[in-house]
């Protein structure tokens, strides 16, 4: 048997990433180590792993960002490799450094390439030397907001304010004129600070409505480079990365090619090895600029092994333990098409405020070879405020760009998960979106689709149908159970009714009904709906086959009604007898309103910053305090106008979900 590369490897990491990793260790006869903070105690990582060490309380600071517990736990251990995944220590040359006196093996870079590429003004000083595109700005760090605005209109609106050290679209605000420079250059500089503990800006060009195009690359230490392709990562939300695809349908064989050349020489100047990403912006005339080079795993890496057969993480191992590359760049063939579709923690009909709290149903879509979820949850796991509100990745494959959507579109329709908000209707309403089924999309994608938000994607005729077939089935297998529990004979339950008005929302569509096996054959004025399914009273997931097609739909809640769930629409149906239904039309809705003298927390987290005083007039829509959560800024701001009578929280202070922040007069 061989000996494998590394007799222990610690992960420096929580959640799925680390369980991703450790599952490439099982396979490679290597054995893992977990760390984990009081909050993780229980989790799936913990687990998973041969040996387990505690590094701190819940705070990220306190836990996984303390270099010196994860060095206290790598020496209890024993550990010689350190896989950092992203996030956290993964980008912190001061860490590589201590690990290398330790003499434990970083499964990265070094610590040179980490410092160099980590600096984004450093780094786009380097790229130009390198003989990269990079987009025009100043590359200098910007001192104070007066100097911001000069550069800015020499370089000429829009620009965009950047953190200096930033990553994963932190600290980064769009800006399009000089009146918006000094809430922005705060705003960034703040989420800077908090993030990065650096508070350095620059600025750089706007490219109105780019794609966001990423090149793999993987490269030993004897100066073998070789690019597994591109990820189009242009659907975004606030420059945080939502849908993730591999390969792009906008990037033509020779675009690619030139992509891969300043790549690979972008990583020989920095002496680059392991796994690393360059990231490019690309115009509507397909001409690329160097955005910024991840020096880690990326999250979206698994759509790149999906399409090339390639496990990364075991590459970086190889690459630290001092192997040179197995392959070269002629042996890269990309296959098929896969997706990424991030599911969070967050509610989409609320501006995306985190949630967090535990998760009481969880259901994955069946896998198989086309579907794989990367998760570090499941039943009863705790969605905590310290991290990222990421729940899974699900990823899905096809042999075409087509084939990929509709895998991805089935399994978010089967995809359950309760207890906590989550953004699952929003995926399904990007992955069904028109213009992103044909690939035109941008960076902007999302404001532009969503201008006032998301508050549900539009009732089509094809779901029409699917919802009322839906409602149909359930409300039939009711009837059926409560007229066997009231001891009719099953030819009375089969005389339930045929005519019969169903409400979708505040719309009514009278049906007739012939039952028939396995289902119903249903008449709504010209049109035909034929359903059959095996549903059962109890599950939560109704799956059927509409019309020929198999379709998902989600039961959300049974009372008088049912609230069902499909391709990002919510809708409350009802089924009632005809003459039911007319006496219904007659009744008066009554809406009640009640005045708020309250603000209360929208969801639990820490408050960095109070921007009102006791006594002080407010308006509607004014800035009130900033409340971080799940290493998100959220501005919280007035519903109403009046005066504040008594603030009771202070700068720092966590609060919970629902928690009053301050009374009004």
């Amino acid at each position: 048997m061989t000996k494998p590369l590394f007799d222990k490897i610690l992960i420096a990491n929580r959640g799925e990433i680390a369980l991703r990793i450790m599952r490439t260790l099982k396979q490679m006869g290597i054995r893992s180590v977990a760390v984990y903070s009081e909050a993780d105690t229980h989790s799936m990582h913990v687990q998973y792993a041969d040996e387990a060490y505690y590094t701190g309380s819940s705070p990220a600071t306190e836990s996984y960002l303390s270099i010196k517990n994860i060095i206290n736990a790598i020496r209890a251990s024993g550990a010689t490799g350190v896989h950092p995944g992203y996030g956290f220590l993964s980008e912190n040359a001061n860490f590589a450094n201590i690990l290398k006196r330790e003499g434990v093996t970083l499964i990265g870079p070094n610590a040179s390439a980490i410092k160099k590429m980590g600096d984004k003004i450093e780094a786009k000083k380097i790229a130009i030397e390198a003989g990269v595109s990079t987009v025009p700005g100043y590359i200098r760090t910007i001192s104070n907001i007066s100097q911001a605005v000069e550069i800015a209109e020499k370089i000429g609106f829009p620009v965009i304010v950047k953190a200096a050290a930033g990553g994963g679209g932190r600290g980064m605000r769009a800006v399009k004129n000089s009146e918006e420079m000094a809430n922005a250059f705060e705003s960034a500089k703040l989420e800077a600070v908090n993030n990065f503990s650096d508070g350095r800006l620059f600025i750089e060009k706007l490219i109105r409505s780019p794609r966001h195009i990423e090149i793999q690359l993987i490269a030993d230490q004897y100066g073998n480079s070789v690019c597994l392709g591109e990820r189009e990562c242009s659907i975004q939300r606030y420059h945080q990365k939502v849908i993730e695809e591999a390969p792009s349908s906008f990037i033509t064989e020779e675009i690619r090619q030139k992509m891969y050349e300043e790549t690979i020489a972008l990583s020989n100047k920095v002496g680059y090895y392991s796994a690393g990403t360059v990231e490019f912006i690309v115009d509507l005339d397909k001409n690329f600029y160097f955005l910024e080079m991840n020096t880690r795993l990326q999250v979206e890496h698994p759509v790149t092994e999906m399409v090339t057969g390639i496990d990364i993480v075991e590459e970086m191992i190889k690459i630290a333990a001092g192997e040179k590359l197995s392959f070269s760049q002629e042996d890269i063939q990309i296959k098929g098409h896969a997706f990424e579709a991030r599911i969070c923690a967050e509610n989409p009909m609320r501006g995306f405020l985190p949630s967090s709290g535990r998760i009481t149903e969880y259901s994955e879509p069946p896998k198989n070879a086309n579907i794989r979820v990367d998760t570090g949850l499941g039943l009863g796991g705790e969605v905590s405020m310290f991290y990222d509100p990421m729940i899974a990745k699900l990823c899905t494959y096809g042999e075409s760009r087509e084939q990929a959507i509709e895998v991805m579109r089935s399994s978010l329709s089967s995809y359950i998960i309760r207890g906590i908000s989550h953004n699952i209707s929003f995926l399904e309403a990007l992955i069904s979106n028109p213009r992103f089924i044909v690939g035109d999309i941008n960076t902007a994608f999302i404001e532009e689709e969503y201008p006032h938000g998301f508050s549900g994607a539009t009732l089509t005729s094809d779901i029409t149908k699917i919802f009322l077939a839906t409602t149909i089935f359930i409300y039939i297998t009711e009837q059926k159970r409560a007229s066997l529990i009231a001891g009719q004979t099953i030819d009375q339950v089969n005389k339930i009714g045929t005519r019969w008005v169903v409400s979708i929302d505040d719309n009514l569509f009278p049906v007739l009904i012939k039952s028939v096996e396995d289902g119903y054959n249903i008449r709504q004025e010209h049109d035909r709906i034929y359903i059959r399914s095996n549903w059962t009273l109890g599950s939560r997931l109704f799956s059927a086959v509409v019309n020929g097609r198999k379709a998902n739909v989600k039961i959300e809640n049974i009372t008088t009604g049912y609230v069902l769930s499909r391709s990002g629409i919510n809708v409350t149906t009802y089924v009632r007898s005809t003459r039911l239904s007319e006496l219904e039309a007659l009744m008066v809705n009554k809406f009640t309103c009640e005045e708020q003298g309250e603000l209360q927390a929208p969801l639990a987290g820490q408050i960095i910053a109070i921007k009102v005083q006791e006594g002080s007039e407010i308006i509607i829509g004014q800035e009130i305090m900033v409340l971080t959560a799940m290493k998100m800024e959220n501005i919280i701001i007035a519903a109403r106008s009046g005066k504040i009578a008594k603030i009771l929280v202070n700068e720092k202070d966590q609060v919970t979900s629902g928690q009053v922040l301050l009374e009004f007069a």
